[in-house]
């Protein structure tokens, strides 16, 4: 497991938060997006099926990452472009910073529905 930050061009029109196929440690298989939502509360709460990438695009995300072995870990992801790497069977639980959070996931899986 890893924490990087990928780049980030600003400007006056926006953000740009930027991550090239060839910084992944995997063939990248899915990509998905997580929301926050007004009040907050827990997701996650299971092991990863694959590996992931989750990407911070803007907000704020405290995680729980327990591995298959290996003393938990905590990650406070605050600026875009903060990234955790998850190995599958990775737990995570999360908490994304209210309604403006929203996190990136690129993944080496497709979507399997019995994960």
């Amino acid at each position: 497991m890893s924490e990087r930050t990928f780049p980030v061009h600003r400007d006056q029109r926006g953000e740009l938060v930027v991550v090239e196929g060839t910084e992944l440690d995997f063939p990248l298989r899915r990509i998905f997006t997580v929301s926050g939502v007004d009040g907050g509360g827990p997701r996650g709460g299971h092991r990863a099926g694959c590996a992931e990438v989750l990407v911070l695009v803007t907000g704020s995300a405290r995680m729980r990452v327990q591995p298959g072995e290996g003393p938990e870990r905590r990650h406070v992801l605050e600026e875009p472009g903060q990234s955790v790497t998850l190995r599958a069977e990775d737990y995570i639980e999360y908490d994304l910073g209210g309604a403006g959070s929203v996190l990136l996931v690129l993944c080496d899986a497709p979507y399997r529905s019995d994960r």
